[in-house]
């Protein structure tokens, strides 16, 4: 008694198939949790040290008062509904001299998020 191949080969192609359909929404699984995972994740605000050089007062269209730092030729933004300790923390490095840590949400950004001694 032979063996005949036709009869083996739907069941064969039946199992492929669902293993591939297994094997592909694995993947996709994956990708959309480790995409979950990463959006997830709060990045820390990137902390420069430097020294106020001036501060300009915002005008009565801005919303922020722009502040100049002596390391930077960029002018920054601190928004008007920031922690008033910002502004005064600011004004201490401006007057003294000393240097501060200014937090910003990454290098491009010219927004101050926080200010610390």
């Amino acid at each position: 008694m032979s063996i005949n191949k036709n009869t083996f080969h739907p069941v064969i192609r039946s199992a492929y198939r669902t293993g591939v359909l297994i094997l592909l929404f694995l993947v996709v699984g994956l990708q959309s949790c480790s995409a979950f995972a990463q959006r997830k994740k709060k990045k820390k605000p990137l902390e420069t040290k430097m020294t106020v050089a001036a501060i300009r007062p915002a005008s009565k269209d801005e919303t922020f008062v722009t502040v100049i730092f002596l390391q930077s030729a960029r002018f920054f933004k601190l928004p008007n509904n920031a922690n008033p300790a910002y502004l005064e923390l600011l004004k201490t490095s401006e007057k003294t001299h000393q240097p501060i840590i200014v937090l910003r949400t990454n290098d491009e950004s010219d927004v101050i998020v926080g200010v610390k001694k």
